[in-house]
């Protein structure tokens, strides 16, 4: 993978585009990799099949309501 610090995506933005549409690329500030940039291709064909997903609470699967009321449920006081 390669790395462009986040100034080369001010300064050198076709290059670093031209980058991750071959691969992910890495973008790193003050030398530590901090974001992916990649090609929605290669996002769709990493990620297509990820069963997460994530809801507005109103639109909640009843499950998800339940399991989550449990956590935030009282505890008993005897």
């Amino acid at each position: 993978m390669k790395h462009y610090p986040s100034t080369d995506l001010k300064q050198n933005l076709g290059d670093v585009l031209a980058a991750a549409s071959q691969q992910p690329v890495s973008i790193t500030r003050h030398n530590k990799p901090r974001y992916v940039l990649m090609s929605i291709e290669t996002y769709e064909a990493h990620f297509a099949n990820d069963g997460r997903r994530a809801y507005a609470a109103k639109d909640a699967p009843a499950e998800h309501v339940e399991m989550l009321e449990q956590y935030t449920a009282e505890p008993d006081r005897d």
